[in-house]
């Protein structure tokens, strides 16, 4: 911003240019315009922008398995982990930024603990999920005393519920109510491996839910 003496400009006002001028308290002022020019994205940059806005809204959806999967976490941390390790679960048209989940690749949890052995049944009419889980073979990367989780997703009402079932070791059955916004077929499932004395956990196993 400049102020000048001028008759020439006493009664100038408006733009010239990148300049405008105007009367402020009896003086003339001249202001610069300043332009800044935007960088245009490169299509490998929208893509991974659209896949990057696609992952955080499905973050929320997926908000009470993260935080199951990431106990000891703040809801930051973890919805920056989930977004990181599901790059691969979302793929995008390179010309029209369409989006598709694959849902089948989503993961809650990430490390390299076995993936549990759980099967997961819904009677229809009951409206309820039965879980049932197997002891697996002991390894470092398997223990006993390792946690269980089950995590329910409704496709449609994109909400998603997270359950601890039990220990890898003392294979089990649970019985849960559905929840009453959730559809049978709509359902998809996850199941996922805790160490409780430490961060570890193994990679969420998509699992195939069986209607009866």
């Amino acid at each position: 911003m400049a102020i000048f003496h001028s008759h020439i400009f006493d009664n100038a006002s408006g733009s010239v240019g990148n300049v405008t001028m105007c009367k402020y308290k009896g003086k003339s002022i001249a202001k610069g315009k300043i332009f800044f020019k935007k960088k245009k994205q490169s299509p490998a940059q929208v893509i991974q922008q659209t896949r990057f806005k696609a992952l955080s809204d499905l973050s929320y959806h997926f908000y009470a398995a993260i935080q199951a999967g990431f106990p000891r976490q703040s809801w930051s941390t973890a919805r920056t982990r989930f977004i990181g390790m599901n790059q691969n679960a979302v793929e995008i048209d390179a010309e029209t930024l369409d989006v598709t989940i694959r849902l089948e690749r989503v993961t809650c949890t990430t490390g390299n603990l076995t993936q549990p052995a759980v099967e997961v049944h819904i009677r229809e009419n009951e409206r309820i999920v039965r879980a049932e889980w197997f002891r697996q073979p002991l390894s470092p990367l398997a223990k006993d005393e390792d946690d269980i989780y089950l995590v329910i997703h409704d496709t449609k009402e994109q909400d998603t519920l997270a359950y601890p079932l039990g220990k890898r070791g003392i294979p089990g059955t649970k019985e849960i109510p559905l929840h009453k916004d959730f559809t049978p077929a709509n359902c998809v499932a996850y199941a996922f491996a805790l160490s409780p004395v430490n961060t570890r956990a193994s990679v969420s196993k998509y699992t195939n839910i069986i209607l009866e």
